[in-house]
């Protein structure tokens, strides 16, 4: 007859399993805000915590403009997510408008089919991600081959160029240092790049208006 282990001896082995678990969490969080204390020191900023282990903002300064690096949770959407989000100001004188966002993989399966939305210099890309602009004739100067490639490393990450800022998303409480730099580095050549545009002759409410559509991510 085969003999069973005892209830015990299951509850050992679940107790455990949970303070394994439970210690490379905190491994995981002590790393993660390691990596962003490294990163202030780089960017001459200052690193806040939310607690012992867990970083909350980053204050500093990218390529010559006021960076914030922040973990945060959305309630734009119906149901808020944690996210950790990385922003740059923008001048944005054309009032461009950008959203994108990479698609699940069931969306991704949905909109197989469907007829590209947007042209630009990866065909790829457009069929992964959700894209919502103001003027698609700005995409193949924005959307260059390197920054498709670099973005779509990421299963998560989202990206949203509004009137005076831009950012990349990604869920949860983000630790990788080169993550946040590779993503960091795409905001930074997309600011130059949006910045670079000629000047639009919209009205103040007809920006707002344009910037709505992206108010609810894409």
């Amino acid at each position: 007859m085969v003999a069973f282990p005892n209830i015990w001896t299951w509850l050992v082995a679940a107790l455990v399993a949970a303070v394994a678990v439970g210690a490379a969490y905190t491994i995981w969080r002590q790393a993660a805000l390691r990596n962003w204390r490294l990163l202030a020191t780089q960017l001459c900023g200052e690193c806040k915590a939310r607690d012992t282990f867990s970083p909350a903002m980053i204050a500093g300064t990218l390529n010559g403009r006021p960076y914030l690096l922040e973990t945060a949770v959305s309630h734009e959407d119906d149901a808020p997510y944690f996210h950790t989000r990385g922003a740059l100001p923008l001048r944005n004188r054309a009032a461009f408008i950008l959203g994108l966002r990479r698609k699940s993989l069931l969306e991704e399966a949905q909109t197989r089919r469907d007829a590209v939305t947007f042209e630009i210099s990866d065909p790829n890309f457009s069929r992964k991600f959700i894209i919502a602009c103001n003027n698609a004739s700005y995409l193949l100067n924005i959307l260059t081959p390197e920054l498709c490639k670099a973005l779509q490393k990421y299963h998560d990450v989202e990206v949203y160029v509004r009137l005076q800022e831009i950012e990349w998303r990604r869920s949860g409480q983000v630790g990788n240092l080169k993550v946040i730099t590779e993503l960091n580095d795409v905001i930074s050549s997309l600011a130059e790049r949006i910045d670079t545009l000629p000047a639009s002759s919209l009205t103040l409410s007809e920006k707002l208006s344009d910037e709505a559509v992206i108010e609810k991510g894409v």
